[in-house]
């Protein structure tokens, strides 16, 4: 990139460079009482303030990685247009940003519940440490970046003590791990014509493609598995009246992971 252009910069974009898209990831804190049907008035006001809190923590770490990530950003044909890659937010303000972002977040996490806020520090460490070491180390860093995923849905178990169920852990794994293999195939394919030998920053390469299809198929079909063998088990029959109607969840789950693989076989999942 020999030359970059400042551009006058509004409140929509510095809202795009904190990702508040990426905010509904954090939802993921109520589920936990949702399956277990753990909802009051009460349950849903800790895990509002929480999702918050989260979200903070996440959009200044998005930025930070931003930060970490420039180089490779200004090679890629979108990614390139962020704040700070194109130049528009200065790294030092970029910084300061994230740092109060995080700041309120985890502040705001341990005022309502001490070892939610635990869980959401570790959050910060987990994420900063895929960052700045584990990103790059290929296929390990989507199981890593997983975990990540289900350490949002711990918050909430720990949040409202609704009990760890092993069912909605094990789906959430293989689910998770199939979104995130299936991004970094649509990443790849958006390379496949290039020489570069690691277009995604990440460690993998154009040959990594099948493998990574493999892998990424075989967990969206094993999170349907689980969730199937989850609708034919009694904890099912003690929680709803009428479980049947779930297998129509777990179809529309069929055709929505379907639905995914074709759009990455065409190159348009993001």
């Amino acid at each position: 990139v020999n030359s970059i252009r400042k551009q006058r910069v509004s409140l929509t974009d510095y809202l795009k460079a904190i990702r508040i898209h990426h905010w509904p990831k954090n939802t993921l804190i109520f589920l936990p009482a949702l399956t277990g049907h753990f909802i009051t008035f009460d349950n849903f006001s800790i895990l509002l303030v929480l999702f918050f809190s989260l979200s903070f923590v996440a959009s200044g770490l998005y930025l930070m990685n931003d930060l970490l990530d420039i180089t490779n950003d200004r090679k890629h044909p979108t990614k390139k247009l962020r704040l700070i890659a194109s130049g528009s937010l200065s790294p030092k303000n970029a910084k300061v940003i994230s740092l109060l972002l995080i700041g309120i977040g985890l502040l705001s996490s341990f005022a309502i519940s001490v070892y939610a806020g635990i869980l959401i520090f570790l959050y910060t460490i987990l994420v900063s440490a895929y960052s700045l070491y584990i990103k790059k180390a290929p296929f390990f860093e989507a199981f890593f970046l997983t975990l990540v995923y289900i350490l949002r849905i711990a918050i909430g178990v720990i949040a409202v003590d609704t009990g760890v169920s092993q069912w909605l852990m094990l789906f959430s794994f293989f689910f998770f791990f199939f979104l995130v293999l299936a991004k970094r195939h649509t990443e790849l394919l958006l390379y496949e014509s290039s020489l570069e030998n690691d277009p995604t920053g990440r460690g993998y390469s154009i040959e990594d493609i099948n493998l990574i299809q493999s892998f990424s198929v075989s967990s969206a079909f094993l999170s349907l598995l689980v969730f199937g063998l989850y609708i034919s088990s009694p904890k099912v029959q003690a929680l709803y009246t009428s479980p049947y109607y779930l297998w129509a969840v777990a179809l529309l789950g069929l055709f929505w992971c379907i639905n995914v693989m074709v759009l990455v076989h065409k190159g348009k999942m993001h």
